[in-house]
């Protein structure tokens, strides 16, 4: 049932440009513990601004964690999101990232294959799930179950990449499974990640969407049809990496991530936690 993301060998992304030095920063009494942590793993010191790469489908809840993060040390963060596939290339053609943030597990197999990882935690788990446009009118035709939504001829649906995209691989997979996948196939429209899918449902341009929950709850103009069982597709994990050459203020980003005041941005977002 796997379908492994598969590099598209015409990539033309390109390295972000090296930062710019800055003076070291006194980090406060609360990151003692990630600081100590981040030394017993060999960290150097770093004078750079902290750069993330990220999973498009964690911005809420990121971008909230690094808040906070940022708040609390006076660290500056730089993040960049996009798709998965894309973040795992530019990262092993150079970019000059800290940490990344991977919507699936091979992809970031696929960037401690060929580049040195300090660490690797997988961070929260989501949910797939598909959602149609919220009616505007009582007679605005809605589907009420999945089967309904798949069986129409006339419904197409936006998809994150399935060819490379984490959330497509998924629901690729899972309309496999449910042997759905050859009818449905030429009624979707495939887009660059997970967020672009959800903004055509929510403009109305599709008759339905595979997206996570955590997406869907960002969104009042999208309604939801139902879920898609785990069991169908590959789990859905967040590893965090921390790459090799990032700093001890990088390590501490790590740290503070992976700790609970770092997961509870997420959680509060509708991820759910990986261990259960």
């Amino acid at each position: 049932m796997r379908d492994s993301p598969i590099p598209d060998d015409g990539f033309t992304g390109r390295p972000r440009a090296a930062r710019g030095r800055r003076c070291p920063r006194l980090l406060p009494a609360v990151l003692l513990s990630w600081i100590a942590a981040a030394a017993c793993a060999g960290a150097g010191g770093s004078d750079e601004t902290i750069l993330v790469l990220a999973a498009a489908s964690t911005i809420d809840a990121l971008e909230a964690a690094v808040s906070d993060f940022e708040a609390e040390t006076g660290i500056e963060v730089e993040i960049s999101f996009g798709p998965t596939s894309t973040v795992a290339l530019q990262i092993v053609q150079g970019a000059p990232a800290d940490l990344m943030l991977s919507a699936n597990g091979e992809w970031a197999d696929y960037v401690e294959d060929r580049i040195p990882v300090r660490r690797r935690v997988t961070l929260v788990g989501n949910q797939l799930i598909v959602v149609q446009p919220t009616p505007r009118r009582a007679e605005d035709g809605v589907a009420t179950s999945l089967r309904e939504l798949f069986d129409d001829p006339r419904r197409r649906f936006a998809i994150a990449d399935p060819q490379s995209v984490p959330a497509g691989i998924y629901a690729r997979q899972a309309l496999r499974a449910l042997g759905f996948w050859e009818s449905v196939e030429p009624r979707l429209i495939p887009t660059i990640d997970v967020r672009a899918a959800l903004a055509l449902v929510a403009r109305r341009e599709v008759d339905g969407a595979f997206v996570y929950a955590t997406d869907a709850a960002s969104s009042s103009a999208i309604s939801y049809v139902g879920d898609i069982d785990p069991l169908l597709h590959d789990p859905i994990e967040y590893p965090l990496l921390l790459l090799a050459g990032a700093g001890e203020e990088a390590a501490a980003l790590f740290e503070f991530l992976v700790s609970a005041r770092g997961r509870a941005h997420f959680f509060d977002r509708g991820f759910t936690d990986p261990s259960r």
